[in-house]
């Protein structure tokens, strides 16, 4: 084996890499949301959850991405531990897929069938579709389908060069002195660890494994201590991502790391029984791509049949070796993992903005109930939902700024603009709660009190700016556009409704039955409500864009007020329900 030949190897080992990390990320934009939701629906039941955890490996081509994917679906509380189980072991038999694809380059004939099912036919065709998609497309959708067919295509190319510079080596005395010795389990175990850890990827080193085979002294008895170790090392990849989630999630990286070891385990004595006790002539036999496709689902079909039992005992040691603490981080929320799947991270960051906007909520009616009655526990809980929310905006808003730099759907796309938007528009919303709570603070500190007119007009723009307040949570939560396009309407009438209660006043002060400090206190409460109904406008027309309804929303403000007749029939009907003269 020449220079040449080690410079082909390496040159085919980037090639399939890339090829792999290109048909990756494609399948994650495109499909990431879909295994979210296939992946949400799991049950208590081992068996579906195994069953799923393979599909969706073997559609997204990495058991490692499916295990920080469940990693991070505990991490935020979508499904359980003791859930993820069957999924993890199941992602395990998924990945065996990949060398499944890859023996393809092993087809070998004369015959057209066999010539039409190898590689090298169909895949330069497969390369040069989806370079035409990638080129001449403007669809996210159908370049992202032609980024999975160029990756294929690269991988594969990749796996015929590695092919081809190993094929030198069926010659070779010392290569064949290399596999004699890692003929013994242990040192085989030892190389499929290393070279697992080094390339990441477990695909990739059964790859590697798979294109060594063109030599033909690849035999059972040393490709099988290869493949325990490759998977090893896969273990500890998903151990090190497993890092920055919270306890549980933890956990589950150990469950697959433990499942990894356990099989590698088990089948470690029973290969070392075999060979040294009987013997048998079998372990020699030379094995091709097809024989290591084979040997890895077997192995790994062998080792999760073996473990089903033990689904708890398993949950049971990872607790131990993750212990408990009293006091877990709460805003351990945002999975850096979900980084490498945007569609799930940007999924992710909507409905911690749903528990935003709910925290939002409670805050502004909290805010009223301390200037209606001052409570000091009332008025404390105001400051701490505000400083919560503001950590919220603080985290989701860091966490959608890496997302932006990921290449994202058009969907996503809005998606993260209308995010940013609104993240916004809540922690502005709960600043103006602060700010009511504590002009009723200074009420009570003070001891003054509103008059009995001011404190029932108050009582009517609370209530509007309570209803314009739930139909913003509403109508952003569900992203439910019949709800958004009402809110315009009653935010025109909080306006209102600010400029008569304030003329109110006003007159009230010139009589005399109001002081000057009451008088500032009242204004500031009215321009915090109004600032308040503001923001929800915006955030309806953050909806109403999501959903297509709207393009540029200053134009459609200004049309809605002076032409819509449904924006007229709903101002009539707010204005009738929060009249100051009943």
């Amino acid at each position: 084996m020449s220079i040449f030949n080690l410079f082909s190897f390496l040159g085919g080992v980037g090639l399939f890499l890339f090829g792999m990390h290109v048909l990756g990320d494609a399948i994650g934009r495109q499909a990431g949301g879909k295994m979210k939701v296939v992946l949400e629906k799991i049950t208590s039941n081992k068996l579906m959850g195994i069953v799923l955890g393979t599909a969706v490996t073997a559609i997204i081509q990495s058991s490692g991405a499916t295990t920080v994917m469940i990693i991070g679906f505990i991490n935020s509380g979508i499904i359980s531990l003791e859930n993820a189980v069957g999924p993890i072991l199941g992602a395990n038999i998924g990945t065996t897929v990949t060398a499944w694809l890859l023996a393809l380059n092993s087809i070998s004939g004369t015959s057209f069938i066999l010539q039409l099912i190898n590689p090298d036919s169909f895949v330069p065709i497969l390369a040069f579709i989806g370079a035409v998609m990638i080129m001449f497309s403007k669809r996210d959708r159908t370049r992202d389908f032609g980024m999975i067919l160029l990756g294929f295509a690269v991988l594969m190319f990749g796996m015929s060069a590695m092919s081809d510079a190993m094929s030198p080596l069926r010659d070779s005395p010392l290569f064949k002195e290399i596999l004699t010795a890692l003929s013994n389990p242990f040192l085989g175990v030892l190389a499929g660890f290393v070279l697992a850890a080094v390339l990441q990827s477990s695909s990739a080193a059964v790859g590697i494994v798979q294109a060594l085979s063109v030599t033909g002294v690849v035999c059972i008895g040393n490709a099988l201590p290869l493949i325990m170790g490759i998977n090893v090392g896969a273990g500890l990849i998903v151990l090190l991502a497993g890092t920055g989630a919270n306890r549980d999630g933890k956990r589950a990286s150990w469950i697959y790391m433990l499942h990894n070891c356990f099989d590698a385990t088990v089948t470690l004595i029973l290969l070392c029984l075999v060979k040294y006790i009987a013997h048998p002539d079998f372990l020699n036999m030379s094995v091709n791509a097809f024989g290591i496709a084979i040997l890895h689902t077997g192995y790994k079909l062998f080792n999760t049949i073996l473990q089903i039992p033990f689904f708890n005992q398993l949950v049971e040691l990872t607790r131990r070796i993750v212990k408990p603490e009293e006091k877990e981080e709460k805003f351990n929320l945002l999975d850096e993992n979900f980084l490498k799947t945007p569609p799930l991270a940007v999924a992710r960051c909507s409905e911690l903005t749903n528990d935003m906007a709910e925290l939002t909520r409670t805050t502004i009616l909290t805010a009223m109930d301390v200037v209606r009655n001052f409570d000091d526990n009332a008025a404390r809980a105001v400051r701490d939902l505000e400083s919560e929310i503001d950590v919220f905006e603080d985290k989701i808003g860091n966490y959608l700024v890496k997302v932006s730099a990921s290449k994202l759907s058009d969907g996503d796309s809005r998606t993260v603009s209308r995010l940013l938007h609104s993240i916004n528009d809540f922690e502005r919303m709960s600043d103006h709660a602060r700010n009511i709570a504590e002009a009723g603070e200074e009420l009570s500190q003070k001891g003054i009190e509103f008059s009995d007119d001011a404190r029932e007009e108050l009582e009517v723009i609370f209530a509007a700016v309570r209803d314009v307040t739930d139909l913003a949570v509403e109508a952003y939560t569900k992203c439910d556009a019949e709800i958004a396009v009402r809110i315009d309407a009653l935010e025109q009438v909080v306006d209102d409704l600010k400029d008569e209660l304030r003329s109110n006043h006003i007159r009230r002060l010139k009589a005399g039955a109001c002081s000057t400090t009451l008088g500032f206190v009242f204004t500031d409460i009215l321009t915090d409500l109004e600032r308040i109904s503001d923001h929800c406008s915006n955030i309806a027309m953050s909806v109403l864009q999501m959903n297509e309804f709207v393009y540029e929303p200053h134009l459609y403000q200004e049309d809605l007020r002076h032409n819509d007749e449904k924006f007229k029939m709903l101002y009539k009907e707010y204005l009738k329900k929060y009249s100051l003269k009943k």
